[in-house]
């Protein structure tokens, strides 16, 4: 990923997070030590395709941050959350982040298509690899970890 998609990235996630969640982030020079704290942890993916450009946005974040952000966006305790709001939390996050990045990106003469987002659980093998592989940008939302990444179609 290039310094300019990383800088924008960072940029977006900070608007989404602290208008959607009032959850502050910063960018982090150094990837996690592989650590089973961070597990479970959910994985988001959504796809977008336009005249010109396609690619997809994923993001991976501990569960309890999944949860914490369900918290503050529904502005409700843990124990009223319904079982997947973790999921539902993290997608709804990562589809207005899409929206944001590729209007920031591409400009918004471009229409673009999103997919559904999906989610599924990372194990710890799974998050240290992503962590250790150094393609995705390390954030940190309040302390707790979270890895995004940018995938475009040549």
């Amino acid at each position: 990923m290039d310094t300019n998609d990383s800088a924008m990235l960072l940029q977006v996630f900070s608007s989404v997070f602290e208008d959607f969640a009032f959850m502050f982030v910063d960018a982090d020079d150094d990837p996690p030590e592989p650590d089973s704290e961070c597990c479970p942890c959910l994985l988001a993916q959504i796809s977008f395709s336009g005249r010109d450009h396609q690619g997809r946005l994923e993001a991976a974040a501990p569960e309890d941050l999944c949860e914490e952000l369900a918290e503050n966006i529904l502005g409700t305790g843990r124990e009223e959350l319904p079982d997947d709001a973790a999921e539902q939390a993290i997608t709804e996050v990562l589809n207005v982040a899409c929206g944001y990045l590729l209007a920031e990106k591409f400009g918004t003469d471009e229409v673009f298509d999103l997919s559904i987002p999906e989610t599924r659980t990372l194990s710890e093998p799974e998050w240290n690899e992503l962590a250790a592989g150094g393609r995705h940008l390390f954030l940190r939302v309040d302390e707790s970890p979270m890895l995004v990444r940018l995938f475009l179609d040549a």
